[in-house]
């Protein structure tokens, strides 16, 4: 079986894809193609087989057990999708201090280790980091991981920050992983596209859908402010907070390419997007990657 993994990162319109797979289950059915739509799950299993396995299960089981419960019992289809960006690291801590997802090799290989005989095919974006660190910072407050944004930042060399080397990890060790990668910015142009070359499907306009976003957040400002609002009002129950945090977002709604860091100063935020631009140069031109980018129409 073809297994593809749209392994994310947080914040890159992971939602807007499952939802667009969702609503065109028919048009996978025709590819022989099966989309396990729970992420929660996706990542539940995933850790049940590692954790089995790891405690001396019988391999051919655990991997069966596996694809039968990501595939609803239609192990006879040739082609899994995955869509899911915690299978390589948490909203709450999306890098290192000098990487993105510093736990990926490992999580990578145990990838491999669970799907030895099938096809496996990793997806990826890429967004600017100047963009990237306050909306999962937003986010994290959304999970309840309550912090402030420079104790969120804390001990992370904001400079180093590139999504090249994180990329190198997906591929694994030998650089035998096939991977297809666009960025963030261009996904509402796109997404056709994505959702195309992701699935298998022969002809992206019979997708049913639109670019819209699916997934709301806070700029960064809001979330800084409704950090101090919990800090200074605890919610006394789950439902006292999910009626705070629509508050916030109703009110600061964000905008997905604006780019906020009050904190920081004007030639730092030059710096991470030129650094941003610089790495995508070089991913254009890594060995086994391929990218989807804007048509060009001349």
């Amino acid at each position: 079986m073809d297994i593809r993994v749209y392994i994310g990162p947080h914040r890159t319109a992971s939602k807007h894809l499952a939802s667009i797979l969702y609503n065109n289950a028919e048009l996978l059915d025709d590819v022989d193609t099966v989309f396990y739509s729970s992420p929660r799950n996706t990542l539940r299993h995933i850790n049940s087989a590692i954790k089995a396995i790891a405690n001396g299960g019988d391999e051919t089981d655990v991997r069966g057990q596996l694809m039968h419960s990501l595939t609803y019992g239609r192990d006879d289809k040739k082609r899994l999708l995955l869509v899911n960006p915690n299978v390589v690291g948490n909203v709450t801590h999306p890098f290192g201090k000098e990487l993105f997802y510093p736990r990926t090799s490992g999580l990578i290989y145990q990838l491999q280790k669970l799907f030895p005989d099938n096809r496996l095919h990793l997806f990826s974006s890429t967004r600017n980091p100047a963009t990237f660190l306050p909306s999962c910072y937003a986010q994290s407050l959304m999970a309840a991981s309550f912090a402030s944004y420079s104790e969120f930042l804390a001990e992370v060399n904001l400079t180093n920050l590139k999504w090249s080397p994180f990329l190198q990890r997906l591929q694994g060790k030998q650089k035998d992983i096939p991977l297809t990668v666009w960025r963030y910015e261009d996904y509402p142009y796109i997404w056709r596209d994505v959702a195309q070359v992701f699935s298998g499907i022969p002809n992206s306009q019979a997708l049913r859908g639109s670019s819209a976003p699916v997934n709301k957040s806070l700029t960064l400002k809001g979330a800084q402010l409704l950090n101090k609002y919990i800090e200074d009002q605890p919610p006394r129950t789950r439902e006292d907070f999910e009626r705070t945090t629509e508050t916030f977002l109703k009110k600061f709604p964000s905008s997905p390419n604006e780019i906020v860091g009050p904190d920081w100063p004007p030639d730092l935020v030059q710096k991470l997007i030129d650094n941003y631009e610089d790495d995508w140069y070089y991913i254009e031109r890594m060995e086994g990657v391929e990218t989807i980018q804007p048509r060009q129409f001349g």
